[in-house]
């Protein structure tokens, strides 16, 4: 059962782009094309940013003491949504799209972790 589903589901996606993108290329025409080249070029452009930035982002985490795991999911996500944009069709451009404007987990403030006891003391010889 499961290796169908994932057959009809691996057939059904670009079958889903192809219809979506003839109902709406016989509406709004040429426009669609214009649409295609210009997502292409942004998610091209956002993987090659995105490329460069995952070391910074987890060199940032690391010395904040927050977790580094946090900053790869970050730029994993920004990279799929990137891909999903470079593949033609508007059914990916949303959910490229959904996917860049879901919010991300707020960053929790690191634990304070300290070695010193703090008190009086008094010395006596």
């Amino acid at each position: 059962m499961l290796p169908w589903l994932f057959f009809a589901i691996l057939l059904g996606f670009p079958l889903l782009e192809l219809w979506v993108a003839v109902l709406l290329a016989q509406k709004i025409g040429w426009w669609l094309l214009l649409w295609f080249i210009s997502t292409t070029l942004l998610g091209v452009t956002l993987i090659r940013e995105e490329r460069f930035a995952v070391v910074g982002r987890v060199m940032g985490a690391l010395q904040q003491g927050q977790d580094p795991f946090q900053a790869i999911f970050t730029s994993g996500r920004l990279m799929l949504a990137g891909l999903l944009l470079i593949l033609p069709g508007v059914v990916s451009d949303g959910i490229a799209l959904l996917i860049l404007i879901w919010p991300r987990r707020v960053p929790r403030p690191p634990v304070k972790r300290t070695d010193v006891i703090e008190g009086e003391y008094r010395r006596e010889d």
